[in-house]
């Protein structure tokens, strides 16, 4: 058991508890404009909607859409700073009824996910029910129409779906959509770039049929392809390897992420700081401890849930790691709920990660209640730079907590917020991985929104301790290209621009691609079938080298051409045995390098 330990870096080390976060940490604002007056709610997102800078909540009501009873209605609360949040709901015309949801056993209507499925700046939100889906598109003027049918991501009449995932599975720059079915079979829409969808769930291999409750990717094998880990009731987890050809293959045993409890909730993280994301999953403890499924870094995860202290949270359901009290490693709240008789029913828990393992402070913050909770969502609702929570309860009103950390802490508490800006990758750069380097230690994150019943649009979040200052972020975009800012200051939300080396605050990009060298080269079409062009522009006279690699390492075609100072060249090649699947190519000259990935596909 030592030498497992010592391989995933997990410390024996006797347990000193110094404990930043305290009773006052946590304020339950039980009169907070609307928020706290609603109830019967199961998904719980956040996204900046209207585009002001702040972030907008959508609660999901449990029920049927009833015109008469405001107790049915979804809502859209809109976060006007200082004067709280409004409900917006029926001024955005969000208030349609739905004619085909039934009956649900968990709920008439499950999960609301954020997703700039057109890539023109504003958050769309995708409805999943029990019955038709609704894609609701952002006309960015505080209005949404519905264009589910025309989109053809209406389900079926029979579907109980549970999630939504919206991810660039294909990474061709715009978001697919993956929908959990609890009932029926999940389904993978492509998005076609026009706003429609195409089916495509039978031929990707990601028709599962088990009752999947939710879904979140990520790059398990390092090949900078998402993959995707399936959380299903009633059945085994599925990890679904991506072969960069548009199908899938199930590898769920090879990499030791097995899980036959009643999978309910999912989230990522890397609570050590080794690199490596860890992946952890909900379930009904009576049937199945949660698994805490550990990156030794060699492809494989181990479960160490138990000695980490976090298998046992009751019935689990929605889970978020967060840095709560800016001490640079994340802690974890996970909210449960299933009554199983009057008066019963299993309580929040908030673990407090301490380097070595995470121990439950829920009583002492407050934040231990039991309301049959089932979303979960943290946010900075107020701008002061730490995190707040709301929770989504079944059978009562919502839970919205403010962090006072800022305030109560007299200790440094520094922070930084990051958004992403895709410009190449999709608009909101889902998929991303971030890494912050302070004082030669790294810290990263994974960002994809995802969650359980929801997804959410929101800032990168790092606390920062007592570093007034980040020496360097390296952000790998979705398609794998990295980007590096330097000397970014502490206490600021700053946007960061995907191949531009900008942001609101002026960072200054670090790269080996001399900026000519980036924007003068085009390389396309992409996904490809048999020929690329590479078409240069305004580069000095020089020999410029093409190099197309696979994701082993392997040359498979290097190519070498003189150019005339300001000419431009197109080089076209064929290779009708090229395999279908992911590539690297590199554009070698004396400015530099330029790498980028691209796709065969037919």
């Amino acid at each position: 058991m030592n030498d497992l330990y010592k391989k995933i870096g997990l410390t024996l080390a006797p347990l000193g508890l110094l404990l930043t976060l305290n009773a006052q940490s946590f304020e339950l604002l039980e009169d907070y404009a609307t928020i706290s007056q609603l109830r019967d709610v199961n998904g719980v997102s956040v996204a900046d909607y209207d585009q002001d800078g702040d972030l907008d909540i959508f609660l999901v009501s449990i029920y049927r859409f009833e015109a008469n009873n405001p107790q049915t209605w979804s809502r859209l609360l809109q976060n006007n700073g200082e004067n709280g949040f409004e409900d917006v709901t029926e001024t955005a015309q969000l208030l349609v009824e739905n004619k085909t949801i039934r009956r649900g056993w968990m709920g008439d209507r499950m999960g609301a996910s954020w997703g700039d499925y057109d890539n023109d700046g504003y958050p769309d939100l995708f409805l999943s029910n029990d019955g038709g889906d609704e894609l609701w598109r952002n006309k960015g003027a505080g209005t949404f129409e519905n264009v589910t049918e025309k989109a053809g991501v209406q389900g079926c009449s029979d579907c109980y779906s549970s999630n939504g995932l919206w991810w660039d599975y294909d990474l061709d720059g715009d978001l697919d959509l993956y929908v959990s079915d609890w009932l029926r079979v999940n389904r993978m829409h492509e998005n076609q770039g026009d706003g429609t969808f195409l089916d495509v769930s039978q031929q990707s291999g990601l028709a599962d049929t088990s009752k999947t409750w939710t879904s979140i990717p990520l790059d398990v094998n390092q090949d900078l392809l998402p993959d995707l880990y399936i959380v299903n009731d009633f059945g085994p987890n599925k990890l679904m390897l991506n072969q960069g050809d548009g199908t899938f293959q199930e590898k769920t045993t090879i990499y030791g992420l097995e899980d036959v409890g009643d999978g309910m909730g999912v989230d990522i993280c890397d609570y050590n700081n080794d690199g490596h994301f860890d992946i952890y999953v909900t379930n009904i403890f009576r049937h199945e401890p949660n698994p805490f499924f550990v990156n030794n870094g060699q492809n494989r995860f181990i479960n160490l849930a138990k000695p980490m202290g976090i298998d046992n949270t009751g019935w689990g359901w929605g889970a978020r790691f967060f840095d709560a009290d800016h001490d640079m490693d994340e802690d974890l709240y996970v909210v449960n709920g299933m009554n199983l008789s009057a008066g019963r029913g299993d309580k929040n828990v908030f673990f407090e990660n301490t380097g070595t393992r995470f121990i439950d402070i829920s009583a002492n913050l407050g934040v231990d209640n039991a309301k049959q909770a089932r979303g979960l969502e943290v946010f900075d609702y107020d701008l002061d730079g730490d995190l707040d929570m709301i929770v989504g309860n079944r059978a009562g009103k919502q839970s919205f907590y403010h962090n006072n950390l800022l305030e109560n802490n007299a200790t440094a508490t520094n922070w930084l917020q990051i958004k992403l800006i895709g410009t190449i990758s999709n608009r909101d750069a889902l998929g991303a991985v971030v890494k912050i380097s302070c004082d030669n230690q790294t810290y990263f994150r994974h960002y994809s929104g995802a969650n359980l019943m929801g997804q959410s649009i929101k800032p990168i979040h790092y606390g920062l301790a007592n570093h007034d200052r980040v020496d360097e972020i390296e952000v790998t975009w979705p398609n794998g290209v990295k980007e590096y800012f330097n000397s970014v200051a502490a206490n600021q939300v700053v946007k960061l621009i995907e191949e531009e080396g900008s942001s609101e605050s002026s960072l200054n990009i670090i790269s080996s691609i001399d900026q000519r060298l980036a924007a003068n080269i085009q390389v396309f079409p992409n996904p490809f079938i048999n020929q690329l062009s590479l078409e240069i522009q305004g580069i000095p006279a020089e020999n410029i080298k093409f190099r197309l690699t696979n994701i082993a390492g392997q040359t498979i075609v290097e190519y070498q051409k003189r150019i005339a100072q300001n000419g431009t060249i197109r080089l076209e090649f064929s290779e009708n045995n090229l395999p279908n699947g992911l590539y690297f190519y590199s554009v070698i000259s004396s400015l530099g390098t330029k790498t980028g990935t691209i796709i065969k596909h037919h």
